[in-house]
C-alpha cells in the first residue's frame, strides 16, 4: 500500500460535521473539495476560508506545529504565509487538529509557466523570501517547539549519495519548499508560501532544494544575489535534496491523477538535468 494512502477517508460530510461541532456559526455554510495531499484533504468554506484536515497520523502534528507556530513568524517574511483563524482539536471521531484561515491569494506555481524574464524575477523573489526566513531568530521558536529536522532530510544514505553528513549551522526552515507550495500572482511574482507542517529548526540546504527544482540555472545569479552567499557544500546537499524530493513527486504522480504536480515535477527535473 503506497505510504501517501490515507487513514481517514474525507469526504465533504464529515468535514463539515468536524468543523460544525466546533464552530457552530459556520452550520449550514458553503463547503467544497478543494484539494488533497499527501498528508491532508483541504475545503473551502464559504468561498474564502481554507480548511485543512490530516488524513493520516503522520500529519497530526504537523498540523498542530502550524497552529502554534506560524502566528510568530508570519509578520518577518515578505510573502503571506497560512495564520490560523479556526484551531479545530481533535474529537471522538477524529484524532488529530485541524484548521482553518483566510484563503491566500495566488496560484500554485507549479500550475503556471513563466516566461524567461518572469522566471528571473521570481528567482529573486525566492531569494528574498528564504533570506528573510533563514533570518529569523529560532530561540522564540524553539521556545514554544519548533523541532530539529526529525526524520534526516539530508541524511546521505536518505539521498543515496557517497558523502559525509552535512553539518551546522542551522536555521528555521520551511522543510518543504517546492513548487506546489509556492502561489504565484498574475504578474507571476511570489504572493505566498503554504503547507508549513515540515516547519523545523535545520539546515538552509533543505529549503535551497526549491533553487534548483524552480530556478534554471542561467538565473541562479538572480536568487543569490537576493539571498547571499552559499558555500559549494551546502549548494550540493540542496541539489541531492531537490533530485531526491522529484524523484518522490513523480513515483507519487504515477499512482493519482495531478497533472499540474506532474508537469510541475517535469519541469523541476529538467532543471537538475546536466
Amino acid at each position: 500500500m503506497p505510504r501517501w494512502t490515507p487513514e481517514v477517508a474525507f469526504d465533504e460530510a464529515f468535514a463539515r460535521r468536524l468543523i460544525e461541532a466546533q464552530f457552530p456559526h459556520l452550520q449550514g455554510v458553503s463547503m467544497r473539495r478543494i484539494g488533497a495531499g499527501w498528508d491532508n484533504a483541504a475545503y473551502l468554506v464559504e468561498e474564502h476560508i481554507v480548511f485543512r484536515f490530516p488524513q493520516r497520523a503522520v500529519a497530526g502534528p504537523l498540523i498542530a506545529r502550524e497552529n502554534a507556530l506560524l502566528p510568530l513568524i508570519a509578520t518577518a517574511l515578505p510573502v503571506a504565509i497560512p495564520v490560523p483563524r479556526y484551531i479545530g482539536t481533535p474529537q471522538d471521531e477524529y484524532p488529530w487538529a485541524f484548521s482553518g484561515y483566510e484563503i491566500l491569494a495566488g496560484v500554485s506555481a507549479c500550475t503556471r509557466i513563466p516566461d524567461d524574464g518572469e522566471r528571473r524575477a521570481l528567482a529573486g523573489d525566492l531569494g528574498r523570501f528564504l533570506r528573510a526566513l533563514h533570518s529569523i531568530d529560532p530561540q522564540p521558536l524553539r521556545d514554544a517547539g519548533l523541532p530539529h529536522d526529525l526524520i534526516g532530510r539530508l541524511d546521505p544514505a536518505r539521498l543515496k549519495v557517497d558523502e559525509e553528513p552535512l553539518d551546522a549551522p542551522h536555521c528555521v526552515v520551511h522543510g518543504d519548499l517546492y513548487a506546489r507550495h509556492v502561489l504565484l500572482d498574475t504578474n507571476h511574482r511570489i504572493s505566498a508560501v503554504i503547507d508549513w507542517g515540515d516547519l523545523h529548526y535545520g539546515h538552509a540546504a533543505v529549503d535551497l532544494m526549491s533553487v534548483y527544482q524552480m530556478v534554471p540555472q542561467h538565473h541562479h545569479d538572480a536568487f543569490f544575489a537576493e539571498y547571499g552567499e552559499v558555500d559549494e557544500r551546502t549548494l550540493r546537499f540542496a541539489r541531492y535534496r531537490a533530485a531526491h524530493h522529484v524523484r518522490m513527486i513523480l513515483e507519487y504522480c504515477a499512482s493519482v491523477d495531478d497533472p499540474a504536480l506532474l508537469a510541475g515535477a517535469q519541469l523541476a527535473a529538467s532543471y537538475l538535468s546536466p
